[in-house]
């Protein structure tokens, strides 16, 4: 009789073959899991390119390995359907371009046993060359609360983590926003509805995943269009809960326009003495901007 799975790991996908083997890869390579786990990809492409690629890493896995298909598009779509789809009393997620360290789930059990937390989270590192390491870019790309294992987290945004389904998933309303799926921001209102709700949320810094990252995304336009669109969220998700928090709005506008005052100048005198420096100062300058012009008209759509 084969055993129910206690943790169903959650992944994502839509083409990118690659990316997705080596995430599969990184779940199976899983060291020290005391409990069963099984993996749940969901594919996001309407022409089902993963299903034959899933097969197949499934036949001779020792980890229980399901296909499910949703052809609807948008991030929160393949989300939505993934949670419904878990058996496990469990959730963990990793995206297609992420991998996840060998110690990386039982870190993340053995946390949740011992702190009776609803949600434990971890740390998100960019895979980059050790020169660019340091660089704004990794920055960017990293969220790491820098804080012992067990610490009670009061924010969070970032989807690296373990969830107990039944608080955090068993709600009539859709876990993920569908808008926010085409436009991206989705994981930080889910973060939002949750700490709202009263859920609790620890971290754990040993449950590491990293992030493999095209060369595009690493270039100063890609960077200022995601501190846009970050800022952006930063005051949309005050006003998308329930209930909304104008004053909240009005708080981050107010520090939104102070970092476009305060940062902008700088920016643009490190540009014309040719200091790179001057990504990180646009950066808060924009960011600023997004907190701003925050309303979803204006929302960049950065999975379009």
């Amino acid at each position: 009789m084969t055993q129910l799975p206690e943790i169903s790991v959650l992944i994502p996908t839509y083409l990118r073959p690659d990316m997705m083997r080596r995430s599969i890869d990184s779940c199976l390579a899983q060291q020290g899991v005391e409990v069963p786990f099984e993996i749940v990809v969901v594919d996001n492409d309407p022409n089902e390119s993963a299903r034959s690629a899933v097969a197949e890493m499934a036949a001779g896995a020792t980890v229980p390995i399901r296909y499910v298909a949703e052809p609807r598009p948008g991030i929160s779509h393949a989300r939505n359907t993934a949670a419904a789809s878990a058996a496990g009393r469990y959730i963990a997620w990793l995206d297609d371009d992420e991998e996840a360290t060998p110690g990386w789930l039982a870190a993340f059990w053995s946390t949740m046993q011992r702190s009776g937390a609803d949600i434990v989270v971890g740390p998100h590192y960019p895979k980059l060359p050790p020169e660019e390491a340091k660089a704004y870019a990794a920055r960017v790309h990293t969220r790491d609360a820098h804080a012992p294992t067990g610490t009670v987290l009061k924010q969070w945004d970032k989807l690296n983590g373990l969830f107990d389904k039944q608080r955090c998933f068993g709600g009539d309303e859709q876990p993920f926003d569908l808008w926010l799926g085409i436009a991206g921001g989705g994981d930080t209102l889910f973060f939002r509805r949750q700490i709202r709700a009263g859920r609790k949320i620890v971290w754990c810094a040993e449950a590491l995943i990293q992030e493999t990252l095209p060369p595009e995304r690493l270039a100063p336009r890609s960077i200022l269009r995601r501190r846009f669109h970050h800022g952006q969220i930063t005051t949309f998700v005050r006003m998308a809960v329930k209930p909304a928090q104008p004053l909240g709005v009005a708080f981050w506008m107010a520090v939104g326009a102070a970092q476009v005052v305060c940062y902008a100048p700088m920016a643009l005198a490190l540009r014309a003495l040719n200091d790179d420096r001057w990504v990180a100062a646009m950066g808060q300058a924009v960011g600023g901007l997004g907190k701003v012009l925050w309303h979803p008209k204006l929302h960049l759509r950065l999975y379009r």
